[in-house]
């Protein structure tokens, strides 16, 4: 099995408020087309919410957990956006041949202090195995101590990625990069050194960036790769077994 991560900051117009960018959601649907139609079925995709989910949550303070009326409304409002933003990228993976079915985390997984503590991962499998593709995403989900809380995409690759032989993230540069340069490899003796030169977009995220995806990914026994969705070509090439340009994980 493999596992596909699009990034919210390629999906969608991240300094925006809830603004999905349709022409690179088909593009990276296309290219997800062409890896089904070359072979590649055992494929969960798990997509980030970008401004759809990261606005409202600052916006309402979403992070410090869910108390009040208002933030019960604001959690209801997010996840709606969250799943609405979810069809978009389903609809245009079905457009593109492959029978995409898009899977709600905040209906199957719970969390406890921002971190997944389950998952019904039978639901999810039994999907693949009746021969769809799961899509999930970033979602607002019970939490035990905050009431409710952002389940990340990037959480809920690690949390599958003990079934995968592969981890995909396609984001919005080439690799991780020190210096302008593409770090071909990261692994615990080099994050330290890594993890310095690492820098904020500037766009808002309430998942940890870049550094928290490499974090997540480093609890990933399955070699995992961090590649330019802007260049589909290079995704493709990951989801064929083949090498391109972008960073290792171990």
């Amino acid at each position: 099995m493999q596992i596909l991560k699009l990034g919210g900051s390629v999906l969608t117009k991240k300094h925006g408020f809830m603004e999905a960018d349709t022409a690179s959601i088909a593009k990276l649907a296309a290219v997800v087309g062409r890896a089904y139609k070359a072979g590649v079925r055992d494929l969960i995709i798990v997509h980030g919410a970008g401004s759809f989910g990261h606005a409202p949550v600052l916006k309402y303070k979403l992070n410090e957990g869910v108390r009040t009326k208002k933030q019960t409304w604001a959690c209801a409002l997010t996840h709606s956006a969250c799943s609405h933003f979810s069809s978009h990228v389903t609809d245009a993976l079905i457009k593109a041949g492959v029978p995409a079915r898009s899977m709600p985390p905040a209906d199957i997984a719970k969390s406890k202090n921002r971190r997944i503590v389950s998952i019904d991962e039978k639901v999810v499998l039994k999907c693949l195995k009746d021969g769809y593709v799961p899509v999930l995403f970033g979602d607002m989900v019970p939490d035990s101590v905050l009431g409710c809380s952002v389940c990340s995409g990037d959480q809920i690759v690690a949390y599958f990625a003990r079934h995968a032989k592969r981890v995909v993230m396609a984001s919005d540069v080439d690799g991780v990069l020190v210096h302008g340069k593409v770090v071909p490899c990261i692994t615990r003796k080099n994050f330290a050194e890594v993890k310095r030169h690492l820098r904020c977009s500037g766009a808002p995220d309430v998942t940890g960036g870049m550094e928290g995806k490499i974090r997540e990914l480093m609890k990933v026994r399955a070699p995992a790769y961090i590649v330019n969705a802007k260049k589909p070509a290079r995704v493709l090439a990951l989801l064929l077994g083949k090498k391109t340009i972008s960073t290792r994980i171990n």
